[in-house]
């Protein structure tokens, strides 16, 4: 399996100390100072953005889709219509972070016991914000009886974005520790189920179950649910046929999703069923590395494919929605277009 990075944060979080912790851990070296310069530069000398161009520079950095598009969130949450390249400032720390998370191996950071005080509940201006960006995120806090705030809303920003609070589990190496911090002490661990081992990334993450039972909704109700519950954001949503009291059949209806959508999925599954009551739980999930490409076949048709690896084998996905269209375009059966994209792959060059 891949690297975790862990953080415990019991007292708060500054963006310095978020930086210094990460250097630290990663071997900060020349070749990555190098690359924060280049990235903090840019070519046209400029030392503040608009948000616009805050977006474009970070999507010239080229980095994997996952952190771009999280340190693009942070960027959002930072809430800024301008932006600083200034040592030590907005762009600065989501370029330098690019930087680290690229070397260390990670996209998600397993973040418990996040401390913020309990005067920032109350005390307006930057702890409002701060608490905005916290009702957006998947992290949990801890509150303190200090009067003051433990977060900034640069660190904020940050751990709302790549972090989720998650139970830790699971047995791992400890590739390395650091502890910084005399008052406010931070830990950060990157943990790997192999150690030495360089292997690509597999995810670990924590999505929210949704379940109900219903026996008193037809299969043509459920069927139009589902749709509804997966063009609204599910990441999946199933039917399982269950016993219930009193002799009743029925089904089970269960929905997998990300915190962020579940009070809507909720609704859906109260609008679009029978369902009076629901239960929802909290559940971790892991994910193999996966990447997507585009074959052509022999007839100039195209189909996407997905690639899985794990422990070195690669397995190959044809996408069903374009072997469906391709199934559509020609007239060919579902398995003969499945199967010829599973043959371009090995035998590119062979006639079809």
């Amino acid at each position: 399996m891949g690297k975790k990075l862990y953080f415990e944060c019991p007292n708060g979080m500054d963006e310095k100390s978020l930086w210094e912790a990460g250097k630290e851990l990663a071997g900060w070296d020349e070749k990555q100072e190098a690359l924060l310069g280049e990235r903090v530069g840019g070519k046209e000398g400029k030392r503040t953005l608009s948000l616009e161009e805050a977006r474009a520079r970070i999507r010239q950095w080229n980095l994997k889709e996952e952190i771009q598009k999280k340190l693009l969130l942070a960027l959002e949450y930072m809430g800024k219509e301008t932006l600083s390249l200034e040592k030590e400032q907005e762009l600065y720390y989501l370029a330098g972070w690019s930087v680290l998370l690229e070397r260390l191996g990670v996209s998600q950071i397993q973040v418990n016991a996040l401390g913020e005080g309990t005067g920032a509940l109350t005390a307006g201006g930057d702890s409002e914000q701060i608490l905005q960006i916290l009702e957006k995120s998947n992290l949990k806090i801890e509150l303190l009886p200090e009067k003051g705030e433990l977060l900034t809303i640069q660190s904020a920003a940050f751990l709302a974005a790549f972090g989720i609070s998650c139970p830790f589990s699971g047995s791992y190496f400890v590739e390395k520790r650091v502890v910084t911090g005399k008052n406010r002490p931070v830990c950060l661990l990157l943990l790997s189920r192999n150690r030495g081992e360089n292997q690509e990334e597999e995810k670990q993450d924590c999505v929210q179950v949704l379940e109900t039972n219903v026996d008193d909704c037809s299969g043509e109700q459920l069927g139009y649910a589902i749709e509804c519950l997966m063009k609204a954001g599910a990441l999946d949503a199933s039917c399982f046929p269950v016993y219930m009291k009193k002799h009743r059949p029925a089904y089970m209806l269960q929905v997998i999703c990300k915190k962020e959508k579940q009070a809507e999925l909720e609704d859906i599954i109260f609008r679009e069923t029978t369902s009076i009551g629901l239960r929802r739980y909290e559940e971790e999930r892991r994910i193999l590395p996966r990447s997507f490409r585009e074959i052509v076949l022999g007839d100039g048709h195209k189909v996407k494919i997905k690639e899985c690896e794990h422990h070195g084998q690669h397995y190959f996905y044809p996408e069903y929605e374009t072997v469906r269209q391709v199934c559509r375009d020609t007239g060919r059966p579902y398995r003969n277009v499945y199967d010829l994209s599973l043959i371009h792959i090995s035998e590119p060059t062979r006639p079809y």
